[in-house]
């Protein structure tokens, strides 16, 4: 979804929706592009509320979020660049 459309849908203006992606309270747009993930969001406003997401099973500390965001860098990096096209 677009920032505007992600600011809408965690009920922000675009402004503090701004605020928010440069604080790391929620996680920037999907790497090469202006997009933002649904789940991603969902997970990093449940861990910011202190809500306890579903364990995936794993014995780790790594939430899905975190999970998903090591293997995205990891994929970048094999594929050599930015990774996505525009």
């Amino acid at each position: 979804m677009s920032g505007s459309e992600a600011a809408a849908y965690c009920g922000v203006t675009l402004n503090t929706w701004s605020k928010w992606v440069a604080a790391g309270t929620v996680p920037a747009p999907v790497s090469g592009t202006r997009r933002w993930d649904r789940k991603a969001l969902d997970l990093a406003l449940d861990k910011a509320s202190g809500i306890v997401s579903p364990t995936t099973g794993s014995d780790d500390d790594e939430c899905p979020l975190e999970k998903w965001m090591r293997e995205d860098a990891e994929k970048q990096r094999s594929i050599g660049g930015t990774g996505y096209r525009k």
